[in-house]
């Protein structure tokens, strides 16, 4: 969460870390197909099994800002880039700062482009100057990359302030995205899942249309 500044000791760190190793299932990986020339006019609030989903309100950002390819072609719709909220049945309180606050359990961000013409290659690159070169993280682990026919997603757990995350950044043909998963029972969500989760937030997340050029 952008704007909360706190600090946790060595100890702190350390058991934050410690135990954190490889998920005990893997995320199965499908060939990457060709771009399709699916675009995306706009995107909207997705839908997340056993969540609540919204749009993000008022002045604090949850999550992870994903880099700007500037490289790419630009989109040229309603909107080019959006937050979004899932709430799931159990509360999540995270304190730091000398405050508590509901977190929600996943934070998505979406951009759209006018074109990815290579999905995982632009996931690498956001990733490395999103998560890995963000000083305010702590990388756990290595990162897991897997692909579907559609799009290829990114996932590492790390540690922001002293919570555990997992984050996870996607691209397809036609958008870029992030989403960061908070920690529901104290430590790190499974990358698994996260993929999962994430599949989801893609499928349901855009809405396909043609984008004034």
């Amino acid at each position: 969460m952008r704007g909360w500044k706190g600090t946790v000791g060595a100890a702190g760190m350390a058991l934050l870390l410690a135990g954190c190793g490889g998920d005990a299932s893997k995320p199965e990986s499908e060939l990457l197909g060709k771009d399709t020339g699916i675009r995306y006019a706009k995107s909207q609030v997705p839908t997340v099994r056993n969540m609540t989903c919204d749009r993000k309100r008022g002045s604090v950002r949850y999550g992870l800002n994903a880099h700007k390819d500037e490289s790419l072609p630009e989109h040229k719709g309603e909107k080019d880039s959006e937050d979004y909220v899932c709430y799931g049945p159990d509360r999540i309180s995270l304190a730091a700062g000398g405050r508590t606050v509901t977190a929600p359990h996943i934070a998505a961000e979406y951009d759209l482009y006018g074109a990815v013409p290579d999905p995982l290659k632009t996931v690498k690159s956001v990733y490395s100057e999103s998560l890995a070169e963000d000083d305010e993280r702590t990388l756990v682990g290595e990162a897991e990359t897997v692909t579907t026919k559609t799009a290829a997603i990114t996932c590492q757990k790390n540690v922001f302030e002293t919570f555990p995350m997992t984050t996870c950044l996607w691209a397809n043909h036609g958008a870029v995205g992030a989403v960061d998963f908070y920690p529901p029972a104290g430590r790190h969500p499974e990358i698994a899942e996260a993929v999962a989760r994430t599949k989801e937030l893609i499928a349901t997340g855009l809405v396909e249309g043609p984008v004034n050029s």
